[in-house]
């Protein structure tokens, strides 16, 4: 029988969360009946329109990058209460991995933006609390900023996609730090890239990278984070056989 824990073992193994200091918790967050699971909802957040969406679908799970607890005793008030009950009282069983599924060299969220982009030789990049959640490589041959937003679905000046094309106009060396890392800049400087990539734009590094002939592509923090558990959602789907949905909702952000 295939049920929530069936599932969260697979994705243990898989995504090795006990060697990853993170402030997530990784796993369960909330249990369902254990019962055999037939169908699962995948999404960026935990969000509450996320939950009622894999309610709506029939889904008896949901499993998320973000999770709705982050290392530390909440009061079950407001919307902690308001989620928790929405999901005890449909059955919805809740399973999040958060800075595992950032740094999985083939899941990841980074791991599979650089794919998208056909980069070689990629290697571990940009600290996090003592890890390393990102990954840099080489373009076989040098690429454009604009074909870089084709190969990853955005579209410059929308939807919070932004650029300082401060750096070589051909790029061929990038690394990327999915979400809210616009600090890992100074890894790309350090490093020597042509671009990093990241999700959330930061007024303090404009000066940081002119003054170090870098571009930087924020690339908007939910989009960056759909490719991991994107990637998450195809595994376990060929591994299971389990009719599964992905819950788009998107933040602009």
């Amino acid at each position: 029988m295939t049920n929530i824990f069936t599932i969260n073992n697979f994705l243990k193994e898989i995504l090795d969360p006990n060697n990853m200091s993170d402030i997530a918790i990784n796993g369960i967050q909330v249990e369902n009946d254990g019962n055999e699971i037939k169908k699962i909802a995948f999404a960026v957040d935990a969000s509450f329109a996320a939950m009622e969406k894999a309610i709506k679908e029939g889904c008896s799970l949901l499993i998320t990058h973000h999770g709705i607890f982050w290392g530390k005793v909440e009061p079950v008030t407001g919307i902690i209460k308001k989620r928790l009950k929405l999901m005890l009282e449909n059955n919805l069983g809740l399973i999040s991995y958060h800075l595992p599924l950032d740094a999985h060299p083939e899941y990841g969220n980074n791991a599979q933006i650089l794919k998208k982009l056909g980069i070689i030789n990629m290697q571990p990049f940009g600290k996090y609390k003592g890890n390393l959640i990102g990954f840099k490589g080489e373009c076989e041959k040098p690429i454009t900023i604009e074909n870089i937003c084709d190969k990853l679905g955005v579209i410059l000046n929308k939807n919070n996609v932004s650029y300082l094309g401060f750096g070589k106009k051909e790029i061929k060396k990038i690394g990327v730090v999915s979400g809210g890392a616009s600090d890992n800049v100074y890894d790309a400087i350090e490093e020597k890239l042509d671009l990093f990539i990241t999700g959330e734009s930061s007024h303090e590094i404009y000066h940081t990278a002119l003054e170090n002939n870098i571009n930087v592509l924020f690339a908007g923090h939910y989009h960056t984070e759909t490719f991991g558990i994107k990637a998450i959602q195809n595994k376990i789907e060929e591994e299971f056989k389990i009719y599964t949905i992905f819950c788009d909702i998107p933040t602009g952000l």
